[in-house]
């Protein structure tokens, strides 16, 4: 896959909006939703696939937290998201 500007900039403007406040916790998310992307993406040679995996890492983290593990919060789980947007050649 070859890295354009593109792939480095738009992830990075898309995450910027939900960064506010708790920038590293929203930062984690993306880079665990990237490289859930990244592997999944490799392995299956799916991009799409490689956010269908992502996302559901997003969702299952506001899942685990819901049940009183941590706190719910939908930025999370589109932070995961946005990560796999990394895998994208626009």
């Amino acid at each position: 896959m070859r890295a354009t500007r593109s792939n480095i900039i738009l992830p990075l403007l898309l995450v910027a909006g939900f960064l506010s406040g708790c920038a590293e916790d929203k930062a984690k998310h993306f880079a665990v939703g990237a490289g859930i992307s990244a592997v999944t993406t490799h392995v299956t040679g799916s991009q799409a696939k490689g956010c269908i995996a992502a996302l559901g890492a997003g969702l299952a983290k506001e899942a685990w937290d819901s049940t009183g593990s941590g706190h719910v919060e939908a930025a999370d789980a589109l932070a995961t998201v946005a990560g796999c947007s990394v895998t994208f050649v626009f």
